[in-house]
């Protein structure tokens, strides 16, 4: 895998990744989401799959709750493009 690439259209995603990538503590996907590392072994693809659900589970609740994140509202239209990027 190569190293994620955010732009102007994706920012909020990257926003949110890491976001709950910070509230989780886990340094691997904040790593990835923070465009500084590259996937390099089946088992740190397991470990982002994993803390990707766990990203998931997390935005469910704020979008459950109609939470704004860092000023991005619409967190499950942000946290879907991001899913779609990282397993592209």
């Amino acid at each position: 895998m190569k190293i994620l690439k955010f732009n102007e259209s994706t920012k909020e995603s990257k926003v949110l990744a890491i976001h709950h990538a910070k509230k989780l503590e886990n340094d691997l996907v904040l790593e990835l989401v923070s465009s500084r590392k590259e996937i390099k072994s089946s088992g740190e693809a397991t470990l982002v799959a994993i803390g990707f659900w766990d990203m998931t589970d997390l935005s469910i609740e704020d979008h459950a709750s109609n939470k704004s994140i860092e000023s991005v509202d619409n967190v499950e239209f942000w946290m879907h493009k991001l899913f779609n990027k990282v397993y592209d």
